[in-house]
């Protein structure tokens, strides 16, 4: 198993303890994403899941983004042990992700790919916890690892359209998961 899988793996399961606790009023809160609420945090997550499922598959990015529905638990569950399925795969890791971003960035090995896709789903589980008001702590190693992934960005994609806020000066003493979420321009 890859390094980036392990990382994947638990940010799957981070994100999942949160969704298990958030309770239903979370989808209609603000979040910390700004003009999000907590259901556009969950629709983001769990389409970036959706984009790793359908690439490990078919190869392919997704047709379609997932919703909320009746059921987001259920939904997220089902979607977490199929896209695990499809990444425990012989040689899923090794295959390219064609343009999963668009032209502008390229293709990347899927290792890669899901590396760049646990970062993301790091910083969003944070988001939906301080949306549902539930226990905000993340893993220290996956901490770690998002804000080595954020920090290897260039700043005019990091801070781009649709991305991060300006970065917030950390507190003396600051911690890593505050700093890597002062970084990503999340008052921690």
């Amino acid at each position: 198993m890859s390094e980036n899988l392990r990382n994947y793996t638990k940010a799957l399961y981070g994100f999942d303890h949160v969704v298990k606790l958030a309770p239903a009023r979370t989808w209609a809160r603000k979040s910390p994403c700004v003009g999000w609420t907590g259901k556009d945090v969950y629709e983001h997550a769990v389409g970036g899941v959706k984009m790793v499922h359908s690439f490990a598959s078919t190869g392919k990015g997704p047709r379609s983004t997932p919703k909320l529905g009746d059921d987001p638990l259920g939904a997220w569950e089902k979607l977490r042990d199929s896209t695990l399925e499809a990444l425990d795969r012989a040689g899923a890791l090794q295959h390219d992700v064609h343009e999963p971003f668009g032209p502008g960035f390229g293709s990347m090995p899927m290792d890669a790919f899901i590396g760049f896709m646990g970062a993301d789903l790091v910083i969003h589980t944070w988001d939906l916890a301080r949306t549902a008001k539930v226990d905000e702590r993340l893993d220290a190693g996956l901490a770690k690892m998002a804000f080595a992934a954020w920090k290897a960005l260039p700043e005019a994609v990091l801070r781009g359209p649709g991305m991060f806020a300006a970065s917030i000066k950390p507190p003396k003493g600051a911690d890593l998961q505050t700093r890597m979420l002062n970084f990503a321009g999340r008052a921690a």
